[in-house]
């Protein structure tokens, strides 16, 4: 396997950086192949209003992120302690989980999230459909 193999199959990293007032439904990365979403975290230093949450999504082009399909067990409650990072619970269905070349993985916000200033990571593991290099 050459060097540019491995590096395809390296994880990818995304952060979601949210400050006050801008925090709204929306795409935060395009597949540029084909990924497997292996684990999202999310911490705050200002929370949301009570019961406001974050979903992370797959989307399809031209789908708006409040109708992909959640890659969670539970959304992510942003009303949280602030500076405690959380870990959240992927759903088991690994076919809700795979990120087909040019979808999205987007963030999709319910309550009052005005306030709400925190990060949101997804970590994305190649999945290796082409082995011509």
């Amino acid at each position: 396997m050459g060097l540019k193999a491995i590096a395809r199959l390296a994880p990818t990293r995304l952060q979601a950086h949210f400050t006050a007032g801008e925090a709204a439904d929306t795409p935060i990365f395009v597949a540029d192949q084909d990924y497997e979403v292996m684990e999202v975290r999310e911490t705050h230093d200002t929370a949301g209003a009570s019961s406001t949450t974050a979903d992370v999504v797959i989307a399809a082009s031209g789908t708006a992120p409040a109708s992909g399909t959640t890659v969670l067990a539970s959304v992510l409650a942003l009303d949280s302690t602030a500076n405690t990072p959380v870990t959240s619970t992927l759903t088991t269905t690994t076919l809700n989980r795979v990120l087909n070349k040019d979808s999205q993985v987007s963030i999709n916000f319910t309550g009052d999230v005005s306030a709400y200033q925190g990060v949101i990571c997804v970590v994305l593991k190649p999945v290796r459909t082409n082995t011509d290099y």
